[in-house]
């Protein structure tokens, strides 16, 4: 009897199999076609719907509620005229429900968390409006001026 040998094999070596080629195109195409929907979609306001998967001619686009199919089906049309242009292959729209999309959150842009700053000129008007105010309106207007850091 002979033993089997298994020696590792390079990763470069598995890529060019053509089993990974299969694999890989309908993959890439699958990715343009959700950037190519998501920029779609992004332009008629409906960041929580996606575009699933395309099958046969037919684009599949999810939504996270009955409200939000609703909207798409007011859409359906222009949707469909702008897949055409971007995918010719495009023949129809399979709209559907998927509850769980409302899990996922839509990335948001980074607000910036630095604290404000009062320019030393608005700490000055702020100052002079405090002289001519009742005493408990004074003290706020004076801690507020305070934070120009130069008053």
């Amino acid at each position: 009897m002979s033993k089997r040998q298994h020696q590792p094999i390079s990763i470069e070596r598995l890529f060019h199999q053509k089993q990974f080629a299969k694999i890989e195109q309908p993959l890439q195409q699958r990715v343009q076609l959700q950037q190519l929907g998501g920029e779609i979609l992004a332009r008629y306001k409906l960041q929580q719907c996606r575009i699933v998967n395309m099958r046969q001619g037919v684009a599949i686009i999810e939504a996270p509620s009955s409200a939000w199919l609703t909207r798409l089906k007011q859409f359906r049309f222009d949707l469909l005229s702008e897949l055409r242009k971007a995918i010719p292959g495009v023949v129809s729209l399979e709209l559907k429900i998927n509850p769980e999309l409302k899990n996922i959150k839509p990335e948001a842009e980074e607000k910036s968390t630095g604290k404000r700053q009062l320019s030393t000129q608005a700490a000055k008007h702020i100052t002079e409006l405090a002289k001519h105010v009742p005493d408990e309106l004074r003290e706020k207007l004076e801690k507020l001026a305070a934070l120009s850091g130069e008053s």
